[in-house]
């Protein structure tokens, strides 16, 4: 099966079902019929720049990155609460760093609060960089997210 051809139903099963890990992708690909393997579907998920959110439940799914569902602050509440080991300022970048698996998501929902004091995010698997500003920027932020449970 051709690149775009398995795309094509790489995106219908995301679209139509909540597919949790590359693993779970995988084995649904060739449940289908499609020879496929890790390190390909990996390729795929960055090709269709898929993005991984979190349900209701806090378990995460693959979605459309352009599709992600923004729930504001009580989603990025419900992910700093508990998940954030520490949160270091110096100058301008404040510093969450998280357990393991929840940096992605973290940094993800920063941005897409867009507040005016960001400049810039930047995660890893446990750990979160953000970007002020300015220095009042980045205290302004630490304050933000402290009120959000990241403490």
């Amino acid at each position: 099966m051709k690149k775009k051809e398995r795309q094509a139903e790489i995106r219908r099963l995301v679209a139509n079902q909540a597919i949790h890990t590359q693993t779970e992708l995988v084995m649904v690909l060739q449940e289908a019929g499609l020879a496929v393997t890790q390190a390909t579907v990996s390729r795929d998920i960055t090709d269709l720049q898929l993005v991984k959110v979190p349900d209701d439940q806090g378990r995460t799914y693959y979605t459309f990155s352009n599709d992600r569902p923004v729930d504001g602050e009580a989603k990025l509440r419900r992910n700093l609460r508990g998940n954030v080991v520490e949160m270091k300022l110096n100058d301008r970048f404040c510093l969450l760093n998280v357990l393991p698996g929840n940096g992605p998501v973290i940094g993800s929902l920063i941005k897409q609060m867009n507040y005016a004091e960001v400049f810039g995010v930047l995660s890893d698997d446990s750990s979160v960089l953000i970007v002020g500003n300015s220095v009042l920027s980045t205290t302004q932020i630490r304050t933000r997210l402290a009120s959000l449970g990241a403490e």
